[in-house]
Parts: C-alpha cells; structure tokens; sequence
C-alpha cells in the first residue's frame, strides 16, 4: 500500500478480510465437528446373529448328551443279550482234557454258548452317532464353561469313541467295532458330561438374550462419507482457495497503486517544463478507471464456503465446490456492481489523487467544467484525445472555470456597491 492507493480499495479490502475470516473460521469450525447420524450399532448386530446361530449347535449338544447316557444303557443291555463280553472281562478257558474213562451214559460237559455276533454294530450305531455329535461339542464346551475335572475322562472317551471307523460288511469286524466301543463307554461318567452341555446351552442363550437387547439398543455414530479428496486433504484445499483469492486481490491493488504511481509521478516535471494541463489530464483519466483489487471473489469465495459447510458439512468435497462457485460468482457480482457504479466516482477519486500530486491546474475548475451527468462522455472524450489535445483540452476547462469565477467575483461586488453588473 501507499498514497496512491485509494481509500476506496482499502476499504473494500479491509471488509474483504473481515468477511473473510468469520465466514471461513465457521465454516471449518462446522466441518471439524460435525458427526455422522446416530445409527444402529452393525457390530451389536452382527454378534446378536453370530450368538443365535451358535444357539442350534449348543441345543444339539445338549440333546446328544441326554441322549447318550440313554443310548448307552441301550447298547449294555443289547450286548449282554448278545453275549458280548463286559469290558475287562476274560472269556472262560474251555474244560480241561482227561485221559480218564468215561463212564457210560455219562453226558458231555456243556459248551460255552458263542457271542450272537449278528447284529452287534447295528446295536452300538445309534450309540456310535452321539459320540460323534459330542466329540464336536467339546471344544466349544470348554472354551465356554472351562475344563471340567470331573467330565475330562468321559470326553476323552467320548473323542476315542467317535474316532472308530464303522466296520465293513463282515460280522467279525462288526464285532470288534462294537466291543470297542462298549469298552469305551461302558463305565463313563456320561452325566458329567450332559450336564455340561445343558450348561453350555444355558450360557449361550443367556448371552444370545443379551446380545439381542443390545442390538436393538446399541447406536454408533455414521462414519462420515469418504469423497474425491480426503476431509483434511479437502479442507486445506478450500482454505487455500480463500487464501488465495485474498493473496489475488491485494496483490490487484498493490499493482494498480504502483501503476498509477508509475504514471503519475514523471508528470511533476511537466508542470515545471510548462505543460500543467498533461499532470490535469492524467490524473482525471487515472481517476476514470476502476478500482483494483477483486474483494468480490475474495467475499463470493468466503460465502460460498460457509453456504455449502453449513448446508451440506457432511461432504466435504461440497466446501472445495463451494469456495470455487463463490469465486465465480463473486466475480460476477463484483464486475456487475462496477458497472452499476459507473463513473459516479470519478470525482471523488479525481480529487483524491489531485490531494496527493498538488497539481499546478486545480482539478476542481476541470470538474466544474464538466456538467453533472456528462462523465462517461466527457471521459470518452478525453480518452480518444492524443496528451498534447487532452491538455489542451483540460487548461482550456480549467481557464474557463477560471472566467466564469472571475466573472460571478465582479457580479457580487458590483452588487455589494450598488452597481450594474457588468455585460
């Protein structure tokens, strides 16, 4: 800035910065504290889901435990029936042989009766379908309850159990297959482990229930919706932009004041050198143009930025659109009221630049020569006109300006006397 930077320029850039800064210290105020809308929770639910799907499992488990102390006190009586020899059980040695005389009519010992070896597998596959449905169970049992002392031996069993092979077609394999198994499972204590997973199911739907309540009551904020540029990426940006803008204005008139510096202060040796009216006709032509500086984006800018942080904060890459509508428009706008003005000013400003280079014609008889509503012509004029011709053209005015003060001077005295006004 210096003298010769009008008071007008000032001003606007003064307010310019003003507006500046309120606008756009809301508008990121806004954009940094806005949250996303209240929904609910996904994770709550989705937990909910997972423990209701976990609930069919552990009733399964549930059901297989009390059905396996059933199916095993089945299977016991189904191979006693068959003969089947009790776990830890030695079979019975045959007779011993004697070389003695056998008496006549003396019966032969009996023999052992044979193991009823039909259908023995077909006995022990119910038995044998828990143990596999149980041997699942435990895992998620015991990671749930903890490892029960008590019930370890019973799924130990249970696992050993459930990892036999089902025999082929053959009623030996068959045989085996079943006395394997009742070895496993005749003696555990199966209790210990349906009570288990009757815990287990109770745990699970005491933390389903809970998990449902929470589901339905459970809210978390929306993340806020990710745009072409980052939040901060897209805040710096629209900052920028404003800055930038201002940066473009103040340079607009720290130009235009060095500019008419530039242009005006060669002509203080015209006047010197005899040539006044160039000095006069310089200033009033300076004083034509309009004001420098674009404080119309720099306010478009900052009121576009606030619009779309207050309308729309979510988005951020709304604020980056805003800033450069407001930019456009501004300009518009900016343009639109210098036009409106119009050469209103002009002799405001002529006679501020006349206060600051002390021309040797007085600015003020040019403009008394000029007629009210006649700038825009008279400035056309003297823009078409070479220096030497505007010179003229200004001494001229201002002499005549001269005479016709002169000449009221002499009317008012020789009225103050009494005397005929001259002419």
């Amino acid at each position: 800035m210096n003298e010769y930077t009008r008071r007008e320029e000032v001003r606007a850039t003064f307010i310019a910065s003003a507006i500046l800064v309120l606008c756009i210290a809301v508008a990121v105020l806004r954009l940094v504290t806005v949250d996303g809308r209240l929904v609910l929770d996904p994770s709550a639910r989705r937990q909910a889901e997972e423990s209701e799907a976990r609930l069919a499992p552990a009733r399964a488990c549930a059901l297989a435990g009390e059905k396996l102390i059933v199916e095993i006190d089945l299977f016991k009586k189904a191979a006693k029936s068959a003969r089947m020899p009790a776990p830890g059980e030695v079979p019975p040695a045959p007779p011993p042989v004697t070389r003695t005389r056998a008496q006549r009519n003396t019966p032969p010992p009996p023999k052992p009766k044979e193991p009823d070896k039909q259908g023995a597998w077909a006995s022990a596959q119910p038995l044998h379908r828990q143990v596999k449905t149980l041997a699942g169970c435990r895992e998620a049992t015991e990671a749930l309850l903890g490892a029960r002392v008590s019930a370890i031996p019973a799924w130990d069993a249970i696992v050993k159990a459930a990892a036999i092979t089902p025999p082929a077609a053959e009623e030996a394999e068959q045989f085996e297959a079943a006395k394997q198994l009742l070895s496993l499972l005749a003696d555990i204590p199966a209790d210990k482990v349906a009570q288990a997973t009757k815990d287990a199911e109770a745990a699970y739907k005491a933390t389903a229930e809970r998990d449902r309540e929470r589901a339905t009551t459970a809210v978390v904020r929306e993340p806020l919706p990710q745009g072409v540029f980052s939040r901060r990426v897209a805040v710096s940006v629209g900052v920028g932009l404003t800055v930038c803008a201002l940066l473009i204005s103040y340079l607009g008139v720290r130009a235009a004041s060095m500019r008419r510096l530039a242009t005006l202060l060669p002509l203080r040796d015209a006047v010197r050198s005899g040539r006044p009216g160039m000095q006069a006709a310089e200033i009033l032509k300076t004083a034509a143009a309009y004001n420098s500086g674009e404080p119309g984006i720099v306010i478009g800018a900052a009121i576009g930025g606030l619009s779309a942080a207050l309308l729309a904060p979510k988005d951020a890459d709304l604020f980056v659109a805003g800033v450069m509508a407001g930019l456009l428009i501004g300009l518009g706008a900016q343009w639109a009221f210098r036009l409106a003005i119009g050469a209103s000013r002009w002799r405001a400003r002529s006679t501020e630049l006349a206060e600051v280079e002390k021309p040797a014609i007085p600015i003020v008889l040019v403009l008394s020569g000029v007629k009210p509503g006649l700038e825009p012509e008279f400035i056309q004029f003297l823009r078409s006109l070479p220096p030497t011709d505007a010179a003229a053209a200004v001494e001229k005015l201002a002499s005549q300006a001269e005479e016709r003060i002169l000449a009221a001077a002499d009317a008012g005295a020789a009225f103050l006397q009494g005397k005929p006004p001259p002419g």
